[in-house]
């Protein structure tokens, strides 16, 4: 798929997980356009190396990384903080930060790892930063994009248990990860309501990316089986960048949906409206202390 080369010049972009996969792809396409790439890494020594990377390929030199371990909300709430200090807008938030864990553990901050690493830190990044969301809004259209999977179709979300303690399985985990994801930018798009910011998830397909060999026996064995069905990072990654930069009336006009493809799929059944505005009401109470 070619996606369209829109001049980004002046846009201030951020993307979460952007020193590989498809994170790194999107950043290299916006930076290649003009945008003020930021990334936000765990790993300083792959997010720099991720920056000197693009900015050798497309003579960008506007990069900045910034560090946050995405497995702890603390972290996060204080990248947050200093993105918001360096930076009066924002036009796109791309939160694509995420993993599958193999077993489960907890974070220090007494959480599920998976439900911290792919769900409430990009929700807390995503409320920490609306003000300069808003603020870009103003002047243009300012986008969030979260990156969900099929894997959402898994299983439904179990609001008595969202830690996973009763019994835990990789794909699980991760589906409902992903369905959080999903359901997240639906209700946001809700609450956002006629303001000029777009909301969207979408599915990149599986894709050759290291996130299968970190999942444990489960993610491996996966991994390796649809290996030869697997699509490239850059086919993965094309939905992605047309979502937070193409002027397409569909991806404008985005609402909330969830997309693969540059298409809306069926979504499964248990993504409901009415488990969106839950997500959101307890995902707010979880993060409440480090807002």
């Amino acid at each position: 798929m070619v996606h369209e080369k829109k001049d980004l010049t002046g846009k201030v972009m951020v993307v979460t997980g952007g020193n590989s996969g498809i994170g790194f792809e999107a950043a290299r396409d916006f930076a290649r356009r003009g945008a003020r790439i930021v990334l936000i890494c765990r790993s300083e020594a792959r997010g720099k190396a991720a920056l000197a990377k693009i900015e050798a390929e497309t003579a960008n030199d506007q990069g900045l990384l910034y560090v946050a371990d995405f497995s702890s909300l603390a972290s996060v709430s204080a990248v947050a903080d200093k993105l918001l200090a360096d930076f009066l807008k924002i036009d796109v938030l791309c939160n694509n930060a995420g993993a599958a864990n193999g077993k489960r553990t907890e974070t220090p901050e007494g959480f599920e790892t998976t439900l911290v690493t792919n769900h409430l830190s990009g929700f807390l990044l995503t409320k920490k930063l609306m003000p300069a969301l808003e603020r870009a809004a103003e002047s243009g259209l300012a986008r969030i994009v979260f990156t969900s999977s099929y894997g959402h179709t898994n299983s439904a979300l179990d609001f008595d248990d969202l830690g996973l303690q009763n019994g835990y399985k990789t794909l699980v985990a991760y589906g409902r990860s992903k369905l959080m994801n999903l359901l997240t930018a639906r209700e946001l798009q809700r609450r956002v309501g006629a303001s000029n910011i777009v909301t969207s998830a979408f599915h990149p397909g599986a894709v050759r990316t290291p996130i299968w060999s970190k999942g444990g026996f489960v993610g491996r064995t996966l991994g390796l089986v649809l290996y030869p069905f697997m699509v490239s990072i850059k086919k993965g990654a094309d939905t992605f960048i047309w979502l937070a930069s193409s002027e397409d009336a569909a991806s404008v006009g985005a609402n909330g949906n969830y997309f693969y493809e540059r298409r809306q799929p069926r979504v499964a059944k248990h993504a409901t409206d009415a488990d969106a505005e839950r997500l959101w009401n307890v995902s707010e109470e979880l993060v409440a202390p480090y807002l």
